[in-house]
């Protein structure tokens, strides 16, 4: 299924990226050309998201359910910031190669900025993370975080699940 906001998809995805370096799937030159280029706000000439299988099949199945003929924004954010979670329960149990809590996302706001990291408090505490994604982030900002970079500013969304869909 074709991938409309594919810098959107690959900001949510690009951080756990490492994990499938560590099982050879890609190298991490090409991470390293992707990030850059996602953080220009250019999509990769290169059609990298296709690396990112669970997420990719995840996606369209959530697409299919809400009867989309395409991942967008609502589709990707829906997977990554409310069923993203028990995905990585599943795969975790099957792999064990990564850190589970890492690879949630998880919102937090930012206490301090500088630089190429802020500082953001999540449920987790305080930590430093890559701004290359959300380069207009300040103190203060809600924000959504993977691994170690922030993803976007926190968009106005409820959960879907409690809306009874």
């Amino acid at each position: 299924m074709k991938i409309k906001d594919r810098l959107l998809f690959l900001k949510y995805a690009l951080p756990c990226a490492g994990t499938l370096v560590q099982r050879g799937k890609i190298s991490q030159k090409s991470i390293n050309t992707a990030i850059k280029q996602v953080a220009s706000d250019r999509s990769p000439k290169r059609n990298i998201e296709k690396i990112f299988k669970v997420a990719n099949k995840e996606c369209a199945r959530i697409a299919k359910k809400m009867h989309k003929e395409s991942i967008d924004s609502e589709v990707i954010r829906r997977y990554f910031l409310f069923e993203h979670d028990k995905v990585i329960t599943e795969r975790f149990k099957l792999m064990r190669d990564f850190n589970p809590s890492e690879c949630r996302v998880y919102s937090g706001r930012i206490i301090k900025t500088g630089g190429k990291l802020a500082l953001v408090k999540t449920s987790l505490g305080k930590k430093r993370y890559k701004t290359a994604f959300c380069k207009n982030s300040k103190k203060g900002d809600k924000v959504l975080v993977h691994y170690d970079y922030i993803v976007e500013k926190y968009p106005n969304l409820k959960n879907p699940k409690k809306k009874g869909r």
